[in-house]
């Protein structure tokens, strides 16, 4: 009983999660096409910064669900602290929130690359919380290998944002960016999806 409990607990915190993300993906089709237009409306910055999105937030969306159902639903994990579901959930809720705004970017590249680190950066911050709320689980869990490879993606974009002095509202090569975003975006998430498969697919 106390188990249906927990999946009828987390059931509903997914489904809010999941509308906000819905919510998110169509504001970003919306905002690389001007309806009013149509296609006529597409640029090269907003298809690549598209396919940025896209190629974020897809894997933070299955990733987070995966998780979600691997913690505290399929394994057992007695070091797991009962109180972690609600701040786990408030940082995954987080991240949905800053795709929201993400969205919002799709013809301001310098905007998005920044906003972008920034949604990485609380990735980070949600993957120390878990393993502190979970120290027993091993040292290369997904959580641990998420921290890691957007840390370094954090690290890359950073440096190369400064050191070209592309700042919030700088006007920049937007297709440039643009391409090394989209690059750095499909590339990041393949990266992801290689390394942690495990958990995405489960065998």
């Amino acid at each position: 009983m106390q188990n249906k409990r927990m999946e009828n607990s987390i059931r509903s915190l997914v489904n809010l999660y999941t509308v906000v993300i819905g919510a998110a993906l169509s504001l970003a089709v919306a905002g690389a096409i001007d309806i009013n237009k149509g296609l006529s409306s597409l640029s090269v910055t907003s298809i690549l910064l598209f396919v940025a999105f896209i190629a974020t937030l897809f894997p933070f969306f299955h990733g987070a669900l995966r998780h979600l159902d691997d913690a505290y639903l399929e394994n057992q994990n007695p070091s797991m602290k009962t109180s972690a579901l609600i701040v786990d959930f408030a940082l995954l809720f987080l991240h949905a929130l800053a795709f929201l705004v993400l969205s919002q970017l799709l013809k301001r590249p310098a905007d998005f690359a920044w906003f972008l680190i920034a949604v990485l950066m609380i990735d980070v911050v949600w993957g120390i919380f878990m393993h502190l709320a979970s120290p027993a689980k091993d040292k290369w869990s997904a959580e641990s290998r998420w921290t890691t490879i957007n840390f370094f993606f954090i690290a890359v974009g950073l440096l190369y944002l400064i050191d070209q002095e592309i700042y919030l509202g700088a006007v920049v090569l937007t297709s440039k960016l643009a391409w090394l975003l989209a690059i750095g975006c499909v590339t990041r998430s393949t990266v992801d999806y290689i390394w942690c498969r495990d958990l995405y697919f489960p065998k």
